[in-house]
């Protein structure tokens, strides 16, 4: 993918990931300029046929992404006040953070600092969430603005967290801290800083390992069990697990997952380590 021409972006490829690293400071405030960038990357990046997971990480100390800057609101805005639902589509942050969830890349926010607006309906967004216990913080806000909200939360947050605990921290626009948000669900994960970055860093290199065909399929059902009916659910299961298990290289991951003690007690009792194991020496 094409890396040059980004101000407030530093785009990485490194093989089946790419790193972006988002730089506005002071506090990573959403201008047009920022928004102009994510609705690129997001394109390119639904376009990249080498990508597996990408991860997103700040380089501006104490913030995530914050909320769209009020001196550049106007790109939010239509050029005409709608009378209907109907006038209206999606707006620029629902088709960054739509992309985000429906991509066939694993996308992964490792979130230091706070995350507000439309930067928590980013964080919202992607597959997987890490969080800072020291620093993380969440506010989707707009109520006390008047403006009610523009970044998908209304309808986001109560899939993670529940209606009252969304209806909370929507109307009252509270801060969630990392700690609450794992045990919530808005997060998948909150460590201590000092660990944060280590476990992501494997976590992703343990999926960029996997046959990225299967990452890909797997992530598109997990995705579809929101709204697909349980019956027809469990047939696109099966019709992944019966194309995948007939081609050559599953079988020799096989093969070597029993060589390597798969099967056995010992090898069951250590068997996500193992796996990785497998990973490291079938090297697809």
């Amino acid at each position: 993918m094409n890396v040059d021409g980004y101000e407030r972006l530093r785009v990485i490829p490194e093989g089946r990931r790419v790193t972006v690293e988002i730089h506005n400071p002071p506090m990573n405030l959403i201008d047009g300029t920022l928004l102009g960038e994510l609705d690129r990357l997001t394109l390119e990046l639904e376009a990249d046929p080498d990508a597996v997971v990408v991860v997103f990480r700040s380089r501006v100390p104490g913030f995530f992404i914050c909320h769209a800057g009020y001196d550049d609101f106007g790109y939010l805005k239509g050029p005409t006040v709608p009378q209907s639902r109907d006038e209206v589509s999606l707006n620029a942050v629902h088709r960054i953070t739509e992309r985000l969830r429906s991509m066939d890349k694993v996308t992964v926010a490792q979130v230091e600092g706070r995350a507000t607006g439309g930067g928590a309906a980013f964080v919202m967004a992607c597959d997987l969430r890490y969080a800072a216990l020291e620093s993380a913080v969440f506010n989707s806000f707009g109520v006390p603005m008047g403006t009610g909200l523009g970044g998908g939360a209304t309808q986001v947050l109560p899939r993670l967290v529940g209606r009252t605990r969304a209806t909370e921290l929507i109307l009252g626009a509270l801060d969630l801290d990392a700690a609450t948000a794992e045990r919530w669900n808005y997060v998948t994960r909150s460590l201590p800083t000092a660990e944060l970055e280590p476990y992501v860093d494997a976590f992703v290199e343990r999926m960029t390992l996997c046959i990225p065909e299967v990452i890909r399929r797997t992530k598109g059902l997990i995705a579809l069990s929101e709204t697909t009916p349980l019956a027809e659910g469990l047939r696109d299961e099966n019709f992944l697990l019966q194309t995948m298990a007939a081609k050559p290289s599953t079988n020799e991951a096989i093969r070597v997952f029993l060589e390597l003690g798969g099967e056995t007690v010992e090898g069951e009792q250590r068997l996500e380590h193992l796996l990785g194991d497998v990973l490291r020496q079938m090297g697809w």
